[in-house]
């Protein structure tokens, strides 16, 4: 094998200086490449922390924001609550109202007919009991009921006032029957001839409304109390009093137990006899007070109806605080 000639040796060293320098350029090309690669793994790696902090800052924004909406969820409920039981309250008041509506609207209805029916009475009271003794002018037939104070003899049909002997001389001229008692039909009748013009269903409504002992008519003394004036406070005062007498407890109810302190029934005739019990006496003696539901209790207010039906029938305040100071020796 012959030796390279010189020329090729020159072209293959020059190959080879060029191999070398293309060498370092790539080596220098690769450091600048990694530095870049570094550069930007690092501004990546800086910008993916900022990404998880902004994150993380984002999901407590968010957490906070979703707690806040649950709280006002939370109260929104609760003001639909509170909204709901005020519309149940506000649809309660109306049904109770409704009733009270439809009373003024009939009472504003009934109104002029009424001040005719009182008209007539004040009449009747003007024109006071017809004389008795004259043949010409015989006194009313037919039988009536007994007030509260009356003894059913005529020497006491002479001593009623005015306003309730006229008050009774109507009611028994709407009496057709004689039974002592007024119908809703013998009611609408009489009063359309005073111009009070009444349906038959508002004619029993206003039986209805009368009716004291659920009897589905009205005696006299149901239409005496609808028709009563106010007591005055000389007749509330002495009623106030006979009832603290009956209320030993103090409690503003009178019961059975109430009585036995102040009355004894061991003396009245069934119970010497057997029939009845002290007990059965003193309910039997309540309930006279008592409203339509017997509950062997009396309030105050319950004894004072009882007593503004018998206040209708008296004429002056003193003959009825006499009265009641004798009956329950106040």
């Amino acid at each position: 094998m012959s030796a390279p000639q010189p020329l090729q040796i020159r072209e293959a060293n020059a190959h080879l200086a060029a191999v070398h320098r293309r060498a370092a350029e790539l080596e220098a090309r690769l450091d600048a490449a990694e530095r870049t690669v570094s550069a930007q793994a690092e501004r990546l790696a800086r910008h993916d922390q900022q990404l998880r902090a902004a994150l993380e800052e984002l999901g407590r924004a968010k957490d906070c924001e979703i707690a806040a909406l649950q709280e006002q969820l939370l109260t929104s409920e609760a003001t639909v609550h509170s909204l709901q039981a005020a519309l149940r309250q506000r649809n309660e008041l109306i049904g109770q109202l409704q009733p009270r509506a439809e009373l003024l609207q009939d009472i504003c209805r009934w109104r002029p007919p009424v001040a005719g029916l009182l008209a007539a009475l004040a009449e009747a009271e003007r024109l006071g009991p017809l004389p008795t003794g004259d043949p010409s002018h015989p006194p009313p037939s037919g039988p009536g009921p007994g007030l509260a104070n009356s003894t059913g003899d005529e020497e006491d049909r002479n001593h009623l006032q005015p306003a309730v002997f006229g008050t009774t001389v109507f009611f028994r001229r709407l009496d057709r029957d004689k039974s002592r008692s007024l119908d809703s039909g013998e009611l609408q009748r009489g009063l359309a001839e005073l111009g009070l013009v009444l349906d038959a269903a508002e004619a029993e409504g206003v039986c209805r409304r009368w009716d004291r002992d659920g009897s589905g008519t009205l005696d006299l003394e149901e239409f005496l109390r609808a028709l009563r004036p106010p007591m005055s406070q000389a007749r509330e005062a002495v009623i106030a009093a006979a009832f603290a007498k009956l209320d030993r407890s103090g409690d503003g109810v009178v019961t059975v137990d109430d009585l036995r302190g102040v009355y004894s029934g061991r003396a009245h005739p069934k119970v010497r006899n057997g029939e009845w019990t002290e007990e059965e006496v003193l309910r039997r003696f309540l309930d006279n007070f008592d409203s339509s539901e017997k509950d062997g209790q009396v309030t105050l207010a319950e004894f004072q109806d009882y007593y503004s039906g018998v206040s209708a029938s008296v004429d002056t305040d003193e003959e009825f605080v006499a009265m009641m100071t004798s009956a329950w020796q106040l």
